[in-house]
């Protein structure tokens, strides 16, 4: 019998390692863990994602990802720098609204520049949050608000690919699909 626990616990000490993600820590020391953009799931918790590397329509574009907790560690540990950046709706978007097209509801953005900023590491990680959070607080209660995971992965593409070039941002509530690659494989509408 110690010799099977014994095996079993050299197994999971062998074994965990290997497959674990290892974290790693970016230049003002807070950790994220390096994905492919295939393996990004916007149903996996509270996340946000920063561009890090390669084609980022690939799906082995390689992003940082951000636990929402390590976002908040950045803001109580930096408060006079958290206040100057945008936290409000009015700083994101002019407007939004939800609307109707060929009977497919979606909630239409208007956005303004800190929606589609990239900055690097954690002040990127932190915009990510409340470019999501100011919409999310603002119509989550809508009865038209459903599938919040595809619907943050929708905004996340928009953010990131068509940006300030196409123009107002139309996430739709009735699509389904959280993986980041294929909303981005997909136009942002999967």
């Amino acid at each position: 019998m110690k010799s099977k626990v014994f095996l079993l616990v050299l197994a999971i000490l062998v074994i965990i390692p290997v497959t674990a993600v290892q974290a790693e820590t970016d230049e003002l020391g807070y950790e994220y863990t390096p994905k492919k953009a295939s393996e990004i799931d916007f149903s996996d918790g509270d996340i946000y994602v920063v561009p890090l590397s390669g084609d980022a329509t690939s799906e082995d574009a390689i992003y940082a990802v951000y636990e929402g907790s390590e976002v908040e560690k950045y803001e109580k540990t930096l408060p006079t720098l958290f206040a100057a950046l945008p936290t409000k709706f009015s700083q994101y978007y002019s407007s939004s609204k939800w609307i109707t097209r060929s009977g497919v509801v979606s909630l239409s953005l208007q956005p303004k520049k800190p929606a589609y900023d990239e900055p690097p590491g954690m002040a990127g990680a932190h915009l990510l949050k409340y470019r999501w959070k100011v919409v999310y607080d603002k119509h989550k209660n809508s009865s038209k608000w459903k599938n919040t995971a595809s619907m943050k992965a929708q905004l996340n593409c928009h953010a990131d690919y068509p940006k300030k070039f196409k123009t107002p941002w139309n996430i739709e509530p009735h699509r389904t699909e959280t993986n980041y690659h294929k909303v981005v494989a997909k136009g942002c509408n999967p």
